[in-house]
């Protein structure tokens, strides 16, 4: 089991069923670059080249989010650069530092089986035999097996490693992560 890095965003919670968000993150605007509206891109997504296949992208700013046109300049090993429409010098590219830059649920990229988007897994009770463990509050990406963090009701927050042998099943829509708790007591960090 793994997650996609890609595609982020905050779940929302309804009651015992979560609904998913409309718009997913899948990229950062780190700062401005140059002087004529060019902007720095972290991606957020596990392939940065999916960039050069949009037209356009929503701006995430303030909660709120704009459709623009995006055209990539590069992409390098330090980030993506784009250019936004609208945003044709240094000041108007500053004003957009710190925004995410989004695409519909229906534009994410399509999962293999066993794959979840982490803004759908972030926010999912996790429960063992013994019942809730807690809720998944973050996904922590270590370049090899994902890393979980599960908080507790007691506010302390428990580590684990995304193992088959630790995850039973994972249900998005449901809101719940089934986890086996032997296999969980092996390889599980409390977190200080």
């Amino acid at each position: 089991s793994r997650c996609r890095q890609g595609e982020l965003a905050d779940p929302l919670q309804c009651g015992h069923r979560r609904m998913k968000r409309e718009f997913l993150r899948i990229g950062y605007v780190l700062r401005a670059q140059g002087i004529k509206g060019e902007l720095k891109i972290e991606p957020l997504t596990d392939d940065a080249e999916r960039f050069r296949h949009l037209n356009s992208i929503y701006v995430e700013q303030n909660g709120q989010y704009e459709r623009t046109k995006i055209r990539v300049n590069r992409i390098d090993e330090s980030g993506v650069y784009v250019y936004l429409d609208n945003c044709y010098t240094r000041d108007a590219a500053e004003r957009l530092k710190d925004c995410y830059l989004c695409v519909m649920r229906g534009d994410a990229v399509e999962l293999p089986d066993n794959t979840w988007f982490i803004a759908d897994l972030e926010g999912l009770l996790v429960q063992g035999e013994s019942g809730t463990l807690g809720t998944l509050i973050e996904v922590i990406q270590t370049g090899g097996v994902d890393v979980y963090r599960i908080k507790r009701d007691d506010g302390n927050c428990l580590l684990f490693p995304a193992l088959q042998s630790v995850i039973r099943s994972v249900d998005i829509d449901g809101g719940v992560m089934h986890v086996d708790e032997k296999a969980l007591s092996e390889v599980a960090v409390d977190e200080d």
